[in-house]
């Protein structure tokens, strides 16, 4: 060892700092997932972090004329996200942006989640996976990198469907094998699942399928950038057993609030007699006994796999969102006229569920935890999500 020169001047504690500043740059600059989740059976997935996104950016009041593809959350995300390289000072930055492989890095790392993600909804635009994933980044460059990346695997992990200028990506059966191997996707509420455990390639390549599954995706994007509800807590069509047969629901969400509810999406494919057909089966779901290995409970299903620990917990809500579709009547004529129908059903004061409706428009636009739910049976009015009527 080298003998300590007395005469020598003591380096300053802050050039330790210096000396780490590129790695430290380059991992704020990256938009990682965060910590791993834990070890994964493949190096194709890597874990995501807790809940997706590390944080959060609440929805903005609610003006007139606001829509979800304006950048306004963006560009306070955006904000937040290059504060702390602006700190650093220019000569830091122009470090990270003549780094070649920063771009390719971050692709890789978010690479992981994306797949989960496309499991998890069957299929999306990369433009909705940014939303779902890095809603603070400008652009869909990362997300792009990493769908390539998986379909370089061997066997491609992901697929896609080119249409009308816009591509459609979904997870093959190797990606499907692939993220179940990871652990990373359990069957929450213990709920058997119905098709939420398969590829998208049929409803990416049928318009119909396709256009549904899209319009549930943007719900989820919209309940996400409100915080009202994690992009990793929904559920596809898990099935639910009834004296009348299984209850399908096009999803099931854990809302940020703890309890869980029901979702629809009606496209105007589906005649009223049919959603009103279905209001009965979500009817007779709330006294269906347990079935499986619960059978011999004394609560029904819905309580052993949808009630917290309380008192009388309350029936979840079912959440009807109608989004627009071609040559059928619009969101809010068909929203009307299932409202009207839907009161003679269910009546406010011997109500046993409580259905809130409302249109594609203004979910994206406003956000769910705004006064944008019209609730069948109730006054006329708007309602907010934790504020939803209680059923009896």
């Amino acid at each position: 060892m080298e003998p300590i020169d007395p005469t020598r001047p003591t380096r300053p504690c802050g050039a330790t700092a210096h000396a780490h500043a590129p790695a430290a740059a380059a991992a704020a600059a990256s938009p990682a997932a965060g910590p791993a989740a834990g070890p994964v059976a493949s190096p194709a997935v890597l874990p995501p972090a807790a809940g997706i996104v590390p944080g959060r950016t609440p929805c903005p009041a609610a003006i007139p004329g606001c829509d979800s593809s304006s950048p306004g959350l963006e560009r306070a995300g955006e904000e937040v996200f290059f504060s702390a390289g602006s700190a650093r000072g220019a000569a830091g930055r122009r470090r990270q942006a003549a780094r070649p492989s920063r771009p390719a890095r971050a692709g890789a790392e978010i690479r992981g989640e994306v797949l989960v993600t496309l499991v998890r909804f069957r299929l999306a635009t990369p433009g909705q996976l940014r939303a779902l994933l890095l809603p603070h980044q400008d652009g869909t460059d990362y997300v792009r990198r990493a769908l390539r990346n998986l379909a370089a695997e061997r066997p491609p992990l992901v697929g896609r469907v080119q249409r009308a200028q816009q591509s459609y990506w979904f997870c093959t059966t190797a990606g499907l094998a692939e993220a179940a191997a990871s652990g990373l996707l359990p069957v929450f509420n213990g709920a058997g699942s119905a098709g939420g455990r398969a590829t998208g390639r049929k409803a990416a390549a049928r318009t119909g399928l396709r256009e549904h599954g899209l319009a549930l995706v943007d719900a989820a994007v919209a309940f996400h950038a409100a915080g009202a509800a994690d992009a990793g807590d929904w559920q596809l069509e898990p099935a639910h057993p009834t004296p009348a047969g299984p209850l399908i629901p096009d999803a099931v969400v854990l809302l940020a609030s703890g309890r869980f509810a029901f979702v629809e999406v009606d496209r105007g494919t589906m005649s009223y007699a049919r959603l009103l057909a279905k209001l009965d089966r979500y009817a007779a779901y709330r006294t269906a006994p347990p079935s499986g290995r619960t059978a011999r409970a004394s609560r029904p299903h819905w309580e052993l796999h949808y009630a917290a620990d309380e008192y009388q917990p309350p029936f979840p809500p079912l959440l009807v969102m109608f989004a627009a579709a071609p040559r059928r009547a619009a969101p809010q004529t068909r929203e009307a006229e299932f409202l009207a129908r839907a009161a003679g059903i269910l009546p406010v004061r011997s109500r046993r569920l409580t259905v809130a409706t409302t249109t594609a428009a203004r979910l994206a636009a406003h956000g769910p935890a705004r006064a944008v739910w019209q609730v069948a049976g109730a006054p006329a009015g708007g309602w907010s999500l934790d504020r939803l009527p209680t059923p009896r």
